[in-house]
């Protein structure tokens, strides 16, 4: 089932707007930097520091799947 998931090229969308957002960071920080920064490298900087954190806080969110049940029936 989870044989794909690091599979080079593999593209990830995330709608226009938030592109934009992501764009802007990234230049705001390569004209900080002196240097150009990639999108790529801006996310892998993410995923690496804030990954774990990110993750937990969506599961709490999010909650199980019992859990969502339980709501929607209330």
């Amino acid at each position: 089932m989870f044989n794909q998931i690091s599979r080079r090229g593999k593209s990830v969308y995330i709608g226009a707007e938030l592109r934009d957002r992501l764009d802007k960071m990234v230049l705001d920080v390569g004209h900080y930097a002196g240097r150009p920064v990639t999108v790529s490298e801006f996310v892998r900087y993410l995923i690496e520091k804030s990954g774990n954190d990110a993750q937990k806080r969506l599961k709490k969110i999010l909650g199980t799947e019992k859990e969502r049940k339980q709501f929607s029936t209330e």
